[in-house]
């Protein structure tokens, strides 16, 4: 598949440069790699090299993504974390789907406050068994 964007001497071509949702897009693909993947090895190294070099003149929101992307690895930060980051974002773009964001606020919203009713029920459960008291370490 990705050997549609390289050209007859096997480099990625230059027109992906002009293309940085593209390029960023590559860059995050290429994290996915398992060993022995060369292409994905030089999709890293040129998305990489080309995403540094733009980053300093790219328009908010994109800029934030592509700093954001080069600073934490993709796919591999706590996903619940990335929601809320990729939320701000999204209500910075100028064509974002404002039914699409409304649920995604309500989506993390709920699954933060399940989070928060479980570390509930398991701090109680902690505080009704006693352990402290009733296990004492013997030492």
């Amino acid at each position: 598949m990705f050997s549609r964007l390289q050209d007859a001497n096997g480099k990625f071509k230059e027109f992906l440069c002009n293309d940085i949702k593209g390029l960023l897009n590559l860059y995050e693909a290429s994290h996915v790699r398992t060993h022995g993947e060369g292409i994905l090895e030089e999709a890293l190294s040129f998305s990489t090299t080309y995403l540094e070099s733009a980053a300093p003149h790219l328009k908010s929101p994109l800029s934030e993504q592509v700093k954001h992307a080069l600073e934490q690895f993709p796919h591999k930060s706590i996903p619940s974390v990335e929601t809320r980051y990729f939320i701000s974002i999204y209500e910075d773009e100028e064509f974002k789907n404002n039914v699409l964001l409304r649920f995604a606020k309500l989506d993390f919203n709920l699954l933060h406050m399940l989070h928060k009713q479980e570390l509930s029920e398991v701090s109680r459960w902690w505080k009704d068994l006693d352990f402290v008291t009733t296990l004492p370490l013997g030492i």
